[in-house]
């Protein structure tokens, strides 16, 4: 590790305060006028649903920023600069296939149980008082586990980076989150999540076309292969692997480590689902599928363009680390995409990579809190202390929550850092340990017969088998040595992580088949209420319309299909025909790729940036011009008659009509 630091403390502070403040300001004033102007007054249901009618352009946006972890922008550049080319499309690819099985889920959720507030609550209807409670120690675990990772990635990058002190960083890095998401519940956290979102897209879209097009160290797709040949020979890979290939048996077997171990994070993490629940019933399909494809480039991009370029230019004086390669703890930080920013743009190149950082932390930090919120308020206050409670009184409970929570995850990421987790250790361990979940709430939602019983026993007992396998596989791989090191190895954290999964899954087929149940699921469609504070529009939304069903059913069909073509064809055919055939990429061939890569890019960045302001123009140009109208009557008033008959001067607006112009 260097003794010096490539940013000073000032841009840590700053970042982490500065931008955070403004953050708050930005979205604590459009919660402010969305409720003046658009009658969005903050009632239990739009606070954690978002009154069920976010748009796909939205949802997209948001399952974007749901799913670019710091991790995804740190460790994809880590991937590129320890394996390569491969790197960076691996991680995506993998990321990807997560977002289309979810999808499939958030369809039947949409379809089944358009009322419920969380995912925890169709268990409990299910399963009743026992499967509920086993259910939500997963369901909190993951959640407590998923924020904690968000902070550790996002504060050791930002002290590796300034030299931030580290607890500083752990409690800085929230606090405006925690503030914006108090005051404007779950839409502010989606809008909060396009503007997240656009900024990361503008960083890595001008990292990828200067260096590959402009930049006077690289500038070229054959620039960079000629430099990546070089770095074969100078720093070459621990496999011993070409980097211009995808032969690299370790990377394979944590990609499928990352990917399998990641479901949980997917399936049984409360903030995905809630993107579910508060979408419009029509935009779950193409917001996810359109989401899932606008995201698999972020990975991939900036692994191919920030991550190999710290990789390429390690022989060259513009890199930090100059004539050394980076140290396994710089590496294991994600360091390699900052690193490569700052070689390419110098110290803003740097300062850059912090702040979309800072971005991919504090968005999913907005996520994790509402979605911690509206556990705690519906699926145990709600539930089991005041069945009873007000609308008003179920806003107070989410608002202590996210106080609470913000707090909370800060003091764990703190924890974790003391005692030298890493983001790549916790990203391989979650899914030994919360696997069992996946399978669970995918049967509840699809299989009438599976058994409260099963549920029970079967998770547990899931999670214990991933773990005995995972203790066991590290034992003979490792030469019988088991501690923090060894049991991070890809082989026995593979092992670990495909048992807990399908393990959990044989328990629940055998167990539902010695004791079966018999659910009727139109049982979820009565059994969800709206606060007393919701409206005629919310209280509509809680129910699935004719035409909404049939077209999600279709829907439903289509997802199923294009998971088949992702997973056998982009998650196994492909990187194994070329692990299998030992391609090494000829220069035409390289050029080819980063040309696709630099055109998936450019056409995800601009649906991403342009359609949600399509979907919103309505209701932009209603409180934009009404706002307008009140100023322009406020002077008039001001210089007519005080005996004036209407005192307001403020008419009601309806932003699900067609502006007049």
């Amino acid at each position: 590790m260097t003794d010096k630091y490539i940013l000073d403390q000032g841009y840590g502070y700053g970042f982490a305060l500065g931008i955070g403040a403004a953050f708050a300001l930005l979205m604590v004033s459009i919660s402010k006028l969305l409720s003046i102007y658009a009658g969005e007054v903050q009632s239990s249901e739009r606070f954690s649903t978002a009154s069920r009618s976010v748009k796909s352009g939205l949802i997209a946006s948001s399952t974007v920023s749901a799913w670019t972890w710091p991790a995804t922008l740190l460790s994809s550049g880590a991937w590129a600069y320890n394996t390569g080319i491969m790197g960076g499309f691996t991680y995506g690819i993998g990321g990807t296939t997560q977002v289309l099985l979810f999808a499939f889920l958030a369809i039947q959720i949409k379809k089944n149980s358009p009322g419920c507030h969380t995912v925890a609550q169709l268990i409990q209807v299910r399963f009743g008082k026992a499967g509920h409670w086993v259910y939500l120690c997963y369901c909190v675990a993951t959640n407590v586990l998923i924020s904690s990772l968000l902070l550790l990635g996002g504060s050791q990058g930002f002290s590796e980076t300034t030299g931030m002190h580290i607890i500083a960083a752990s409690f800085l890095l929230p606090l405006g989150v925690v503030c914006y998401t108090l005051f404007g519940g779950l839409k502010a956290t989606f809008i909060s999540d396009w503007i997240h979102t656009v900024i990361i897209y503008g960083i890595i879209c001008a990292a990828a076309f200067v260096i590959y097009g402009s930049s006077s160290l690289i500038g070229s797709p054959s620039k960079m292969y000629d430099l990546l040949i070089e770095a074969d020979e100078l720093f070459p890979s621990s496999g011993g692997n070409s980097y211009l290939s995808f032969f690299n048996k370790q990377q394979i077997l944590l990609t499928w480590t990352v990917t399998v171990g990641g479901l949980s994070s997917v399936f049984g993490d409360p903030g995905y689902s809630q993107r579910a629940i508060a979408s419009d019933a029509k935009s779950v399909f193409s917001g996810y599928v359109l989401g899932g494809a606008c995201w698999l480039v972020i990975p991939w991009a900036l692994g191919t363009s920030a991550g190999l370029a710290c990789l390429a230019l390690l022989n060259n004086p513009a890199s930090f680390t100059y004539p050394n390669a980076l140290t396994a703890a710089e590496v294991d930080a994600g360091m390699p995409v900052i690193y490569g920013l700052a070689a390419i743009f110098g110290k803003s190149g740097a300062a850059a990579g912090l702040v979309m950082l800072f971005m991919s932390v504090t968005s999913a930090t907005s996520a994790e809190l509402i979605a911690f919120s509206s556990i705690f308020t519906y699926d145990v206050y709600q539930t089991y202390v005041k069945p009873d409670a007000s609308g008003k009184r179920l806003v107070t409970i989410a608002h202590g929550s996210v106080v609470f929570f913000g707090l909370f995850m800060a003091c764990l990421a703190v924890v974790f850092n003391y005692v030298g987790v890493t983001v790549g250790w916790l990203l391989s361990f979650l899914g030994i340990i919360l696997s069992p979940e996946v399978s669970a709430i995918t049967l509840a939602i699809f299989w009438k017969k599976m058994s409260k019983e099963s549920l029970i026993i079967g998770a547990p007992l899931g999670t214990l088998t991933g773990i005995a396998c995972w203790i066991g596989a590290t034992y003979a791989y490792n030469d019988g040595v088991v501690n923090r090191t060894t049991v991070m190895a890809n082989e026995a954290t593979v092992i670990g992580n495909f048992t807990s999964l399908f393990s959990s899954l044989f328990y629940y087929i055998v167990i539902s088949y010695i004791k079966p149940a018999d659910f009727d699921f139109k049982t979820f469609e009565t059994s969800f209420h709206a606060g007393d504070d919701a409206d005629e529009k919310e209280q509509a939304a809680m129910t699935t319309k004719k035409e909404d069903a049939g077209i999600l059913k279709k829907q439903s069909i289509i997802t199923a299909v294009l998971n088949i073509i992702l997973v056998i064809g982009a998650y196994v055919i492909v990187p194994c025909a070329y692990y299998g055939s030992r391609y090494v990429f000829s220069k035409a061939y390289f050029t080819s790729w980063i040309v696709i890569m630099l055109i998936w890019l450019l056409v995800a960045a601009t649906y991403i940036v342009v359609f949600p302001l399509w979907q919103g123009r309505h209701s932009i140009y209603a409180i934009v011009s009404h706002a307008t109208s009140l100023i322009g009557k406020t002077k008039s008033e001001s210089t007519s008659d005080a005996s004036s008959s209407n005192s307001t001067g403020v008419e009601e607006v309806d932003l699900l009509s067609e502006p007049k112009v």
